[in-house]
């Protein structure tokens, strides 16, 4: 297992980051502790999880299973989801950020949260007022690195001038969604944070299983999986015949490596030099162990081109994004 400073910040963490959300839903608990367990055994220093994922029990299984070895692991989790109905129970204001930083601690048994997430833009909290509780936060000593998930680099940009300006804590690393079928954020986000060192820990790095080769066009998906489990936001957005022909396209890529298309997708994400980590979300201990044999894939500038013809640069399957005159910096070895 190689590691890999999160940004400028001092902290080494893994290139593969275990993804919780399927823990304590779709997989129990003695399954999540058995996956945790054999990540952490392959050399994985990085969990992430956060408060809204399966109400609460993720958070708490992910505690449970390092209690051990807690000094051993980066554990991230996050905050802005619903966790009740009440006007104050979701967002990143204040009042909410506090109360729900010691509901996190509660339930992962732990005395300090390495690094804490704003899980996505609240448009109605001020972000000064959302960076002042999270600096807060930090000077108690709850929480070590601060970081945002699911926002656009204009968004990022605003963060860290309002640090700056305001002398508060910044954020350390953000967290997009990345992979072969959606480059977006190699427009702007991807060189934003190489000019900032700030690290990039992508999530859904197989667009939601899409990458996998599981889903077909026409063909019921398997049983177990998130599309047969009717998960909204993989039928609202991964679902596209256009990723489907991609992932039948990177087929013969994957087996030249010897590797599975799983393998491949996961060993793409990495070889962005601006990516510090990739997030795997492993249901059962087969996928987690297949998901770890990407670490010795290395992609060859063939591979690249073939990608880059597929879906180009900045670009995403379904529809063009980038702007032809715009230069994309997201992938520098690739320049």
């Amino acid at each position: 297992m190689e590691f890999k400073s999160l940004g400028c910040a001092g902290v080494k963490v893994s290139r593969i980051c275990l993804g919780a959300m399927m823990f304590g839903g779709p997989t129990d608990e003695s399954d999540s502790i058995r996956i945790i367990h054999r990540a952490l055994d392959a050399g994985v220093n990085f969990i992430d999880t956060a408060n809204v994922y399966n109400g609460g029990e993720s958070e708490r299984i992910v505690g449970k299973a390092v209690h051990t070895v807690r000094d051993e692991v980066v554990i991230a989790t996050k905050v802005c989801g619903p966790m009740a109905d009440g006007p104050n129970q979701s967002g990143s204001s204040r009042y909410h950020i506090m109360h729900e930083v010691e509901e996190s601690l509660r339930r992962l048994g732990t005395d300090r949260i390495d690094l804490y997430y704003l899980h996505r833009p609240d448009p109605t909290t001020p972000i000064e007022e959302s960076l002042r509780a999270l600096d807060d936060c930090v000077k108690q000593g709850k929480v070590r690195y601060i970081a945002c998930s699911n926002f656009h680099a204009w968004r990022v940009c605003e963060g860290l001038s309002v640090s700056e300006q305001m002398n508060l804590e910044r954020f350390a690393c953000v967290q997009p969604l990345y992979n072969i079928v959606n480059r977006d954020i190699e427009v702007e986000l991807l060189p934003l944070c190489r000019e900032h060192g700030i690290g990039v820990v992508p999530y859904s790095p197989l667009a939601r299983g899409v990458l996998s080769g599981k889903y077909r066009q026409g063909k019921s998906p398997p049983e177990g999986s998130r599309a047969a489990r009717r998960d909204g936001r993989l039928l609202q957005t991964e679902l596209r015949e256009e990723s489907y022909e991609v992932a039948r396209q990177l087929v013969p890529l994957a087996e030249a490596h010897n590797k599975t298309l799983t393998q491949f997708a996961l060993a793409w994400v990495l070889a962005n030099p601006i990516v510090t980590s990739v997030i795997i979300g492993p249901r059962t201990i087969q996928q987690v162990d297949d998901n770890l044999g990407c670490l010795d894939c290395v992609l060859s500038d063939p591979d690249e081109e073939v990608i880059d013809q597929l879906v180009p640069r900045g670009e995403h399957t379904g529809k063009g994004y980038a702007d032809p005159a715009y230069p994309v910096l997201g992938r520098p070895n690739r320049e």
